[in-house]
């Protein structure tokens, strides 16, 4: 990127956040639905080699802190599901815990959030099971829309659960 390009886009940037109506500051909490794709290969002594790839129902509850419109700090419980296939079934939940970054576009606010998870997911096949647990690298981006201190939020998220996760979900929140 050129220094002219740059220059623009903060200029951009600068014109976009000063016009744009910030988000309420202070705690919020909320709830989400959607659906999580989990993927898993590997071999274990008892199971023998899995190959794994499946979807299920997933839900997260979470609270934060809006500091202010462009900054906040995100952290909650997520849900995976129990997905299963023939003769397999993983069941993995977390706690995370994310750094959130928005841009207010009038009611609108574009969100990007890094952080990481705590997981812990059971795999049983044909019977037998084998636990896995971990901290790994978690990351997203939504879209919000805000009503006063209530808001819809569409959000997909990638979580290094397992061999990858993916979790995709619509929700709201309330700022208090």
């Amino acid at each position: 990127m050129n220094r002219i390009n740059a220059v623009w886009l903060c200029l951009l940037f600068f014109l976009v956040a000063g016009t744009a109506q910030a988000k309420d500051e202070g705690f919020y909490l909320g709830a989400s639905l959607g659906s999580a794709t989990i993927e898993q290969e590997g071999s274990d002594p008892d199971l023998g080699d899995f190959n794994f790839d499946e979807d299920d129902f997933a839900w997260k509850i979470f609270g934060g802190y809006q500091f202010n419109g462009l900054l906040a700090i995100e952290g909650g419980y997520v849900d995976l599901g129990s997905p299963s296939d023939s003769g397999s079934e993983v069941d993995p939940y977390g706690l995370d815990l994310f750094a959130v970054a928005g841009i207010p576009l009038g009611p609108m606010r574009v969100f990007g959030k890094l952080g990481g998870i705590y997981w812990d997911s059971d795999l049983t096949q044909d019977g037998d099971k084998i636990s896995d647990d971990g901290f790994d690298v978690a990351a997203g981006a939504g879209l919000e829309f805000e009503l006063g201190s209530f808001a819809l939020r569409g959000e997909v998220e990638y979580l290094d659960v397992l061999d990858g996760t993916w979790m995709y979900t619509i929700g709201a929140t309330v700022t208090f």
